[in-house]
């Protein structure tokens, strides 16, 4: 499989079937991920990371938007919605469906995914979540 493959393949087990073993199956176990407010190896923040998210969101959607490759460096521009039912973080339930997006950038080796900067628009989020003042996002 090429990069690209692999992050694709990655993206759509995780995120769009819901299948939590695609971490340890496509991430290096010594991975190392780049994650604004997790600390740990890459395997437990992405584990800490989808939990989070799978317990506050049902009904789950999630789109590539973009993927383009260069040699062993990946970038995967998505969109994930899903319908706002459980806590997330200090955030209650708000009943509301909630469309995240952010970019990833994965560097693979083999098949597995050895190091990964994640950036997504909490500003967005939070805003939809009706948590922030009129006019800040």
């Amino acid at each position: 499989m090429s990069p690209k493959d692999v992050v694709r393949s990655y993206h759509e087990a995780l995120w769009r079937d819901g299948d939590l073993g695609a971490v340890e199956r496509f991430w290096a176990p010594d991975a190392k991920v780049h994650m604004t407010g997790f600390e740990g190896t890459a395997v437990d923040v992405v584990h800490e990371d989808v939990t989070r998210y799978f317990g506050a969101f049902t009904n789950i959607d999630t789109s590539i938007e973009d993927l383009l490759g260069d040699g062993d460096k990946v970038a995967l521009r998505w969109a994930t919605a899903g319908d706002h039912v459980g806590p997330y973080g200090d955030v209650p339930a708000s009943g509301k469906r909630i469309t995240m997006r952010g970019v990833d950038v994965f560097r693979v080796e083999g098949e597995r995914i050895v190091e990964c900067w994640s950036m997504w628009d909490g500003l967005d989020v939070y805003d939809q979540f009706g948590l922030l003042p009129e006019g800040l996002a």
